[in-house]
Formats: structure tokens, C-alpha cells, sequence
């Protein structure tokens, strides 16, 4: 498992999804500055809040394979784009480690969604609360620690 460190205001925004029923409700800390980006970043956390609306713990396995399968997708072309964006401005070149790290969180987040699929496939009950979870804590994460990095060196390469 991946070491992904804590934004300092991530408390906070867990407490305010707790009495939001588990919605994510996009924050201005989350901006990259990289108006693509952001914009993805929100059709996700919408995407994040439709399935934690729409699953409960009784959901046919069908149902959720269709939204994780929905969620791996969108979260595919979303990661093309930001692999695009740093291939175009030299980040793999001028920030190896750091894109390095961005590509594994990537992978690693594309791997365990497909294994949950797997694993709904093979008729395993997965909780929505364990998913939800995973989901929304992965994205927020990844956006305020990986993302942030990406969206300042873009926004200097390109200033």
C-alpha cells in the first residue's frame, strides 16, 4: 500500500462529509489551477457522490460493477490527461521522483479498482461503506498531495 501523506485541512473535510451523509462537495483547495484538471476533478467527485447516493449494502453486485466500472473509466481518461499534461511540459524529465510517484498512484488505484471488480464478479459482497470510503478518501488525497505538485509545476511551465 501506497504511503500517501494527509493535507493538514483533510480533518476537516472528513468532518463536514460525515454530516453530509458521505458527500464530497468540491472546496477551493482542491483547485490545481489547471482549469482541465479541475474540471475533471469535479465530474469525479460528482461521480463519487452519484454512487454513494445510489449503492446501498443490499445493491445487486451488478449494480455496483456498473458504477466501479464507470468510476475506473472516467478515472482512465482523467489520468490520460494529466499523464498527457506532464508528458507535454517535461515533468517526467524535470521531476522524475515526483512523476514517478504520480504514475504509481495511478496504477495502484487502477489495479485495486479492478480488483474490486474482480471481486464483485466472483459474487463477493463488498460493504458501499468500505468502498465509499476508498474512493472518496484515494481522491481527495491524491488531489490535495499528487495533483497539487502537478498543477504548480504546469502552471510555472507554462507561465
Amino acid at each position: 500500500m501506497m504511503n500517501i501523506m494527509m493535507h493538514s485541512d483533510f480533518s476537516e473535510i472528513q468532518t463536514m462529509e460525515q454530516k453530509l451523509d458521505g458527500q464530497v462537495f468540491w472546496q477551493p483547495e482542491f483547485a490545481t489551477g489547471i482549469q482541465v484538471i479541475d474540471d475533471q476533478h469535479r465530474v469525479l467527485i460528482a461521480m463519487l457522490n452519484e454512487a454513494n447516493m445510489k449503492i446501498n449494502d443490499h445493491s445487486p453486485s451488478s449494480e455496483l460493477d456498473l458504477i466501479v466500472q464507470g468510476l475506473l473509466n472516467y478515472a482512465g481518461y482523467h489520468f490520460g490527461t494529466e499523464e498527457r499534461f506532464a508528458a507535454d511540459s517535461g515533468y517526467f524529465d524535470k521531476q522524475p521522483e515526483e512523476a514517478s510517484a504520480h504514475l504509481a498512484q495511478h496504477h495502484a488505484f487502477a489495479d485495486r479498482v479492478t480488483q474490486i471488480k474482480q471481486e464483485l464478479g466472483s459474487g463477493q459482497r463488498i460493504s458501499k461503506a468500505d468502498l465509499v470510503a476508498f474512493l472518496k478518501s484515494w481522491l481527495i488525497n491524491h488531489i490535495l498531495n499528487t495533483d497539487m505538485k502537478l498543477g504548480a509545476y504546469l502552471r510555472t511551465a507554462t507561465g
